[in-house]
């Protein structure tokens, strides 16, 4: 008796699926160990700069609003009046958020300057590097800013 080879048939190879113009983009990928370790040099010089554009633009921001609050002139009627009160007091609001983000940029400057930047205040664990990169001033990790959070509520 001769024996018969079966013969496997193969499953079809998959096309090579190609994007098209308006197609929805792949998914965004996991973080690796790459987005979790430690900052080095170059990267912390380049959120040193970051931080600097950052605190030029919002000290300039703040000059402007400065500048444009002495200009109004206080004439007009009762309701002018309220008007510009409140817009003063938006402004001031504003510019309080502002001040906050200013002392946050310069003790993240500061945190540079003494090599302990990217570390959490308070579990000293490091920061993972895709908060730093979303917020350059952060000074907490996820967990205890999030248990921070909490506790506020």
């Amino acid at each position: 008796m001769k024996k018969m080879k079966k013969i496997e048939k193969k499953a079809p190879a998959k096309a090579a699926v190609k994007s098209k113009p308006g197609a929805a983009a792949p998914a965004k990928k996991k973080a690796g160990p790459a987005d979790t370790g430690a900052l080095n040099r170059q990267e912390v010089a380049e959120i040193a700069e970051e931080l600097a554009r950052m605190k030029t633009a919002i000290t300039k921001n703040v000059e402007d609003k400065k500048n444009l609050d002495l200009l109004e002139p206080e004439v007009g009627d009762s309701i002018d009046q309220a008007t510009q009160s409140l817009d003063k007091e938006i402004l001031f609001e504003l510019s309080d958020n502002e001040r906050k983000m200013l002392r946050d940029i310069e003790a993240a400057l500061r945190k540079m300057e003494k090599g302990t930047y990217g570390l959490c205040e308070h579990c000293k664990k490091v920061i993972e590097k895709r908060r730093i990169k979303a917020l350059p001033s952060a000074r907490y990790c996820m967990i205890c800013q999030s248990g921070s959070e909490k506790s506020r509520v």
